[in-house]
């Protein structure tokens, strides 16, 4: 009697000693939500394969193989980032498994995708093969501030483009006879007029009400303010 019990507190022994190798891994595959999954993929019903197999991760801590799973139908979806996070997943939890050599090259060419879905595709694997994923998007954040810096500050400074420029503020005459407008480089009495009336009509009334600085077209110069008729 005494030689059973003995036996049996052995067994029980090896069995929770040994949760980070199988028991885990059995526990997880045994899951009504893990073999549902695995049905759903067969059928070729990815997505709610993938749904199966989250909602293992969500109700047990060491679900290494759900995570694999997981990753390959983030794959198959085309949705390389999860996939990434959830292929790391199960090299963490099982680092020594068969598997995590083959798991870590399905990382590289889950990353591999990322990249080929950034516009321009602007990052490429180095000659190892590898890519450093948090360090080149943390470098082309960097890069985009700076651009922003250089485009804010290129703007400041910058003289007005003549075919964006707003009018100037307008305000009265002394005489009353309507408001004014400052010519800007690339202006005509037809751009002005779309200007201030939306549509070049009134081209010729603007020539007619500043004849005394203004005798033809040709004679309008930046800096000029000019009398714009109602």
């Amino acid at each position: 009697m005494s030689r059973a019990l003995l036996a049996l507190i052995a067994f029980l022994a090896i069995g929770c000693d040994d949760t980070g190798r199988t028991g885990a891994a059995s526990l997880d595959v045994e899951d009504p939500d893990f073999k549902q999954g695995q049905i759903f993929h067969k059928q070729g019903e990815t997505r709610r394969a993938l749904e199966c197999f989250l909602k293992v991760i969500d109700s047990r801590k060491n679900a290494a193989e759900s995570h694999l799973e997981a990753a390959r139908m983030y794959l198959d979806l085309g949705d390389p980032l999860p996939a990434i996070y959830h292929f790391n997943q199960y090299v963490r939890l099982k680092p020594g498994s068969q598997q995590a050599p083959m798991v870590k090259q399905m990382i590289r060419t889950a990353e591999k995708q990322y990249m080929k879905q950034l516009p321009g595709q602007p990052m490429e694997p180095d000659a190892a093969g590898s890519v450093d994923l948090n360090g080149r998007l943390r470098a082309l954040q960097m890069e985009n501030d700076r651009l922003k810096k250089e485009l804010s500050e290129y703007t400041r400074l910058r003289p007005s483009d003549p075919a964006t420029s707003a009018p100037q503020p307008t305000a009265p005459t002394a005489a009353g006879s309507g408001r004014t407008y400052t010519v800007v480089a690339g202006d005509n009495p037809t751009r002005i007029s779309m200007k201030m009336y939306g549509n070049g009509s009134r081209a010729n009334d603007i020539i007619k009400a500043n004849r005394d600085k203004v005798p033809n077209p040709q004679a309008l110069k930046p800096g000029m303010v000019l009398v714009i008729p109602e």
